[in-house]
């Protein structure tokens, strides 16, 4: 029997500061979670006289939430992220990790006035006209302070908490060995694959810490939105920012609350906009805000949309955005089936799941959403109900599918809170059209996409020129015997007849592939005669390409031999 051993806990945990574990442990003990200290053996390095002393009738995910608060920062930022999991822990687990909050004292300003001149290698007074030493606020990872420069720019100086990565960097050591530990001895843990999750976490903790990441995301978010008058992201000024310290142009916006803006229209034009560049981050850029709360979306006064703090980013690849494209479209035309098989493609479904079953509590699931939406249903319930129903079947959805469907209830959120009569899915089905052309027309204008249809074409043509001698070489040692494999064909004299029809064939599919790739490149920069503004010489190639495969489709169907 070949079954696959648990690896063996150390006996010692690999970790620097046993004072830490030992206070870790007694919160733990404390807020009702001693039988897990047991079962993971580290009982032995409990401080004396650490009791039990959680109130009677509260549940365990509160206890849970109560424990993480307490523990500090890295546990606050690790229970945040578990929040999105939805996929794996219960509704009630979810609603209370989504009330933990960064709720720290702000460090003395002087501090922050050294860390900025220790970062910058010169005095404050030089770098900045003022600096005002009180924050404007204050979180887990670092404060901001306003400030001004030399030539009177308004910024703000975002600055790390002193010691926090040396606070962190030491609470993951112990996240890490907790997380063996219980894939090793608890074994009905290891479905949420804790160590997974561990690493998950310090990959985004660790990227969080360094500053100079969120300001390329910044410049990123920016440059994507370059020719969209309705964004504005605030400048980066990288001479003034490193590792700790960043320093952003302060923008001086307005929240989205109930009394601003008052216009109605003006309200229920930011919510649609709102909506389409989330749709645009999605499905165009692959590059998406992943936090876009009220307090990270300002109203500018001349109406344009201010994004801020970047510090947590979703990516798309390419097969991610396919996925949810199909996704989305799938759900517009209630097509269980459809979802069901992007769902097994996007998600890790265990051994033995009956995809029969899930299909149906889809089917019933949109049953019920469209029978119940009318213009008040919410989208983001749609999808809460779709990520229970991949826990309740055991499959799994990336995380940054998850991020998609957290960000996407916040933008939901916020824009009901301009416009209550906003409906999403009437924003997916006004973007259902640009959607489907960007996925069948590529933008052959991106220098990217010309290059790789290059590259393609190159390659197949290689190809191409190169098969008939290398199939007429081949049958040739075929007739003399030479090949290692020796075969002996009655009808060895017409299979060199049928390499030439291939060939002809492969030959022809070149063909219409150059006239394609040559009208794309003509009609992407307009060159030539035009007609109503469309390149007459793109057009006509797209004619004859249509053409001549229409008459190729037909003569190879007429052939009998596909």
């Amino acid at each position: 029997m070949n079954a696959r051993l648990s690896p063996r806990p150390r006996r010692h945990p690999p970790i620097r500061d046993l004072r830490r574990l030992a206070n870790i442990l007694r919160i733990a003990v404390e807020k009702g979670w001693g039988h897990y200290v047991e079962r993971l053996r580290l009982k032995g390095y409990l401080p004396k006289g650490a009791v039990e002393t959680g109130a009677a009738g509260v549940s365990d995910a509160q206890r849970l939430r109560a424990a993480l608060e307490e523990l500090g920062p890295t546990f606050v930022k690790f229970g945040q992220m578990l929040s999105v999991r939805q996929d794996l822990f219960p509704e009630g687990v979810i609603r209370e990790l989504q009330k933990l909050q960064d709720a720290v004292p702000p460090f003395p300003g002087g501090q922050a006035r050294r860390i900025v001149e220790e970062e910058l290698g010169q005095p404050v007074s030089q770098l900045f006209a003022t600096f005002d030493e009180t924050p404007l606020a204050a979180a887990s990872v670092a404060q901001v302070h306003t400030a001004a420069l030399p030539d009177g720019t308004a910024v703000v100086v975002k600055v790390q908490r002193p010691g926090i990565g040396q606070v962190i960097e030491t609470d993951l050591e112990i996240l890490f060995h907790v997380a063996r530990l219980l894939h090793a001895l608890v074994p009905e843990s290891r479905r949420y694959d804790p160590l997974g999750l561990v690493e998950e976490f310090s990959a985004t903790i660790l990227r969080e810490l360094d500053f100079r990441l969120e300001g390329h995301n910044a410049d990123r978010f920016r440059e994507n939105f370059g020719d969209d008058p309705s964004v504005y992201v605030p400048q980066v000024f990288w001479e003034l920012s490193t590792r700790r310290v960043l320093t952003m142009e302060r923008s001086l916006g307005h929240k989205i609350v109930t009394e601003f803006p008052a216009d109605a229209e003006q309200r229920r034009r930011l919510a649609e906009t709102q909506a389409r560049l989330f749709l645009t981050q999605i499905f165009e850029h692959g590059f998406f805000h992943g936090d876009p709360h009220p307090g990270n979306v300002f109203v500018m006064d001349d109406g344009r949309l201010c994004f801020h703090d970047f510090g947590i980013v979703g990516r798309l690849s390419p097969r991610d955005q396919n996925n949810l494209r199909q996704l989305f479209l799938a759900l517009l035309i209630r097509d269980a089936e459809w979802m069901a098989d992007v769902y097994f493609d996007m998600g890790v479904a265990a051994a033995g799941v009956d995809r029969e079953a899930f299909m149906r509590d889809l089917d019933e699931s949109l049953e019920q959403y469209y029978v119940a939406a009318a213009h008040a249903y919410s989208f983001a319930e749609i999808l809460h109900q779709f990520i229970r129903l991949g826990q309740r079947h055991q499959i799994r959805v990336p995380r940054e599918l998850l991020l998609v469907a957290k960000a996407f209830m916040a933008v939901e959120s916020l824009a009901r809170s301009l416009d209550p009569a906003f409906n999403m899915i009437a924003a997916l089905q006004a973007y259902a059209p640009r959607m489907i052309s960007r996925q069948a027309l590529p933008d052959f204008n991106r220098t990217g996409s010309l290059i790789k249809a290059y590259r393609a074409f190159s390659a197949l043509q290689m190809a191409a020129s190169g098969l008939p001698d290398m199939l007429a070489k081949g049958v040739r040692q075929w007739q003399k015997g030479e090949a290692a494999l020796r075969l002996h064909h009655n009808q060895l004299e017409g299979l060199e007849q049928h390499i030439d029809r291939a060939s002809n064939r492969l030959s022809f599919s070149l063909i219409i592939a150059a006239v394609v790739i040559g009208s794309s490149i003509v009609m992407s920069y307009h060159t030539g005669p035009h007609f109503q503004g469309i390149p007459i010489l793109g057009l006509i190639g797209y004619l004859l390409a249509s053409f001549l495969g229409l008459w190729w489709v037909v003569a190879i169907l007429r052939s009998g031999k596909l």
